[in-house]
């Protein structure tokens, strides 16, 4: 797993993807979407971002990264971090 910000900017325009609504199922779409889902997103980002700062989450050495295709995103064999608090030299 490797940070890639890029990945959400289209080479064409160089401007942020647009993301369709119906992309994450719990929040529906539609009329009757989710009135909360920009908080949620906000609150998603803002928790990640926190979490991503404090601490280094790296992949443990040979497990195996495998998606498993389904209307949530699940790892076949889960996926095993190591979590450590980050030092200043830390990148």
């Amino acid at each position: 797993m490797e940070f890639k910000p890029e990945r959400w900017i289209s080479e064409r325009t160089k401007c942020t993807i647009h993301v369709p609504s119906y992309k994450f199922a719990a929040f529906m779409a539609g009329p009757r979407s989710c009135p909360g889902r920009k908080i949620a997103f906000m609150q998603l980002k803002n928790i990640a971002s926190c979490v991503l700062r404090r601490y280094k989450i790296v992949v443990v050495d040979d497990h195996p990264v495998v998606p498993l295709p389904s209307i949530m995103m699940f790892m076949r064999y889960g996926l095993k971090v190591r979590v450590s608090s980050r030092t200043p030299g830390d990148k």
